[in-house]
């Protein structure tokens, strides 16, 4: 297991992709806070001023678009090189070897998560100021987030292990981005608080966006929310790889 980890992490280290990704991620949550600075100077009909809470998890929903770029292609390789093949010779376990890809894909999620939160902080601050923090929020907001985050590893690495090629890596950011629109239509028809609330704590995609609009209001999630985006998030991040293991075992692997 241990091997399996040094190997995964040291393919990130020397992948040109994996820095590149960090760099546009760093380079985003910069922009986006002098974005906001330049609308704030140039529209005086603003009532409330935004702060660095307001860009802070401005990069969180787009997690599972850098997630398929980088550890996923990662992830194809040792099936498109047969080194999984290679690994089970060895006498690697299909468990470890699903298991060793779930950490290091988690750990770069949480890696590019944290580049981000640190490049907008960096930036804001100076620029538009640290703004009101209600300690309770901004630790609940912090916390659900790396949940959140850690979903988006599990539900992307699930999909990968399924289909095992490229396609795969294309399949997983489309379903991901699906559910939202999905989700949307969803709402739209139902037009019920309760119906909403759920939907909104189900959809991987819309928790981003409400634990974004939380760290920049400082205000807990409404209603049920508050509660079930975090239960939901651990659900993906536990029953995932329960069931992506027990596929991987009996998948044929040509």
């Amino acid at each position: 297991m241990i091997n399996l980890l040094k190997e995964g992490f040291a393919k990130a280290k020397v992948s040109k992709r994996f820095w590149v990704c960090t760099a546009i991620i760093a380079a985003f949550s910069v922009l986006a806070a002098i974005l906001t600075r330049f609308i704030e100077n140039s529209d005086n009909d603003i009532s409330e001023k935004a702060t660095a809470l307001n860009i802070l998890f401005n990069m969180l929903g787009s997690q599972s678009l850098f997630m398929a770029i980088v550890p996923a292609m990662l992830v194809v390789r040792d099936f498109t090189q047969n080194t999984v093949r290679n690994k089970i010779i060895c006498g690697c376990s299909r468990t470890s070897i699903y298991l060793a890809h779930s950490i290091v894909f988690s750990a770069i999620a949480l890696f590019y998560h944290f580049v981000s939160i640190a490049f907008a902080f960096a930036a804001g601050v100076p620029l538009l100021g640290m703004g009101d923090i209600n300690s309770g929020c901004f630790a609940y907001s912090m916390g659900t987030s790396v949940l959140t985050i850690l979903a988006y590893a599990s539900l992307t690495l699930f999909l990968v292990m399924i289909f095992r090629t490229v396609s795969g890596v294309i399949i997983a950011y489309v379903i991901n981005s699906m559910l939202s629109v999905v989700s949307m239509l969803v709402m739209g028809l139902a037009k019920n608080d309760k119906v909403n609330e759920l939907v909104n704590s189900l959809i991987l995609d819309m928790q981003a966006t409400i634990l974004n609009e939380s760290m920049a209001s400082q205000s807990y999630p409404e209603g049920m929310m508050k509660t079930m985006i975090p239960v939901v998030a651990l659900c993906y991040i536990i029953v995932l790889p329960i069931i992506g293991i027990r596929l991987f075992k009996k998948a044929d692997l040509k």
